[in-house]
């Protein structure tokens, strides 16, 4: 046993300086036995020390030798690429939406004729009320579509600051009568705060005044209905002949 030991010792010396078996490699045993090394002595015992039944191995003991000895080996492919613990992929899904700003009318006339702007017409109105506008002249449109897809601005306008104005040319009495006819716009509709995520509101958004040209609101996305209620009051003069006409524009632009 002292000549087995002295082996070991010096195999487990030779085995920290050989080369590591390479990954995949199989090649394990045990011998039993008394059998001549060479310079490495003479086996006497049992072993599995890997680089002593390597040795064993070499010299091909027959069925008829002192050492019993069995091998077991054999490989096996290394990994093609790096194997990992975790895996995955990050995909990036992406479509374009195109802007959209919406104010129906299809195909509804957008001349609105009043018709007969009434005034004190008869003898007996007296002459304090002779060609006053008899009451006033209101309107109201109203789409059940409106809204853009983005952040936005609502614009209601007129052409003429003076509002619906009388072309007529036959001149007039400015101390007593008007050839302009002021009107105001209140604008309602559902829509919310420009950068807001919150659920939108109606509201009167567009209060365009008698005496002025422009008015605007700006939102975030919105849709629904928008109802355009215009006002002319009665003036403080009275009504020459003719017609009275000007442009109102309503105009939803994205930004």
């Amino acid at each position: 046993m002292k000549k087995f030991a002295s082996l070991m010792a010096g195999a487990a010396a030779l085995a920290m300086i050989a080369a590591p078996a390479m990954a995949g490699t199989v090649y394990q045993g045990s011998a039993t036995g008394t059998v001549n090394l060479g310079i490495f002595g003479n086996l006497s015992g049992t072993t599995n020390n890997t680089f002593v039944v390597g040795l064993v191995d070499a010299l091909n003991p027959t069925v008829n030798s002192n050492v019993s000895l069995i091998t077991i080996s054999g490989s096996s492919a290394n990994n093609n690429g790096t194997a990992s613990n975790n895996d995955g992929a990050t995909f990036t899904l992406k479509g374009a939406v195109s802007t959209d700003c919406a104010y129906y009318t299809g195909n509804a006339s957008t001349t609105i004729d009043f018709g007969t702007i009434g005034i004190y017409a008869s003898d007996d109105t007296g002459p304090a009320n002779a060609f006053d506008m008899t009451a006033p002249a209101n309107v109201t449109i109203d789409t059940n579509l409106a809204g853009c897809n983005t952040s936005n601005t609502v614009t209601v306008s007129k052409n003429d600051i003076r509002g619906l104005v009388n072309n007529s040319g036959a001149g007039y009495d400015s101390n007593v009568f008007q050839a302009n006819l002021p009107y105001s716009v209140t604008g309602t509709y559902t829509a919310g705060a420009v950068g807001s995520t919150a659920a939108a509101t109606n509201g009167n958004y567009i209060n365009l005044a008698a005496n002025a040209n422009s008015t605007s609101a700006s939102h975030g996305a919105w849709k629904s209905a928008m109802a355009l209620n215009v006002n002319i009051p009665v003036p403080s003069k009275s009504l020459l002949a003719g017609a009275y006409e000007g442009q109102l524009t309503v105009n939803i632009q994205a930004f």
